[in-house]
């Protein structure tokens, strides 16, 4: 084939397919720059969150007045809520709260962060609190109703522990020594807080396995 036909043969497939090959590179570069827009956007939200939580952490630290570290700590979850900024946030600003004698309070922010934390630790730990902050307060059902979507994981011994002592609470002694010997069985579970729960079973008239 001469230089005009591969001339004729190029010029023929770049009609046909001209538009197209230009269309591609135009998608190409069009998400590359998409790309490292949204990388800098996400950049831009996580400095964003970051300095948004040490305000609350500042306010907390420093001991301003409790609307103020409130109002700081839930600026985190509303506008970052799908950070990790936010779960540690929820988790600091509850126990602010439980501190303040406001409960209800620590109780609405700890579901949040069950139901809205990324991170499965947190969203573990907050459950826990969560069941002890009514445990603490004499609501044994809500207690329980928490911990029934507990899942395994390094809290479990935790977990039954807590279980134990509400159903101590209530008086149900085989469902507390069950509780109790679950908990002994967790991983986790070692040092003074084994033997702490084993005082608690041998209260309940049980004994730990050897």
């Amino acid at each position: 084939m001469s230089d005009e036909e591969q001339v004729e043969k190029l010029r023929e497939w770049w009609q046909e397919h001209g538009r197209a090959v230009i269309a591609g590179i135009i998608i190409a570069v069009g998400g590359v720059i998409g790309w490292q827009q949204w990388g800098a956007y996400q950049d831009r939200q996580a400095e964003a969150a970051s300095a948004t939580y040490m305000q609350f952490v500042e306010a907390r630290d420093t001991g301003a007045d409790a609307d103020t570290v409130v109002r700081r700590g839930q600026r985190v979850l509303d506008d970052f809520g799908s950070s990790t900024y936010a779960a540690m946030a929820g988790m600091q600003l509850a126990t602010y709260q439980a501190q303040q004698d406001a409960a209800d309070d620590a109780v609405d922010t700890l579901q949040w962060v069950i139901d809205n934390a990324a991170d499965k630790p947190f969203r573990d730990l907050a459950r826990l609190r969560l069941a002890q902050i009514h445990y603490g307060h004499d609501r044994l059902d809500d207690a329980l109703a928490v911990l029934e979507d507990a899942e395994d994981g390094p809290y479990e011994g935790r977990y039954e522990e807590l279980r134990g002592d509400i159903h101590a609470a209530r008086g149900d002694r085989e469902e507390a020594r069950t509780a109790y010997r679950n908990a002994l069985d967790a991983d986790a579970v070692s040092g003074m807080r084994r033997t702490l729960i084993e005082l608690k079973l041998n209260e309940m008239g049980g004994e730990a396995s050897a």
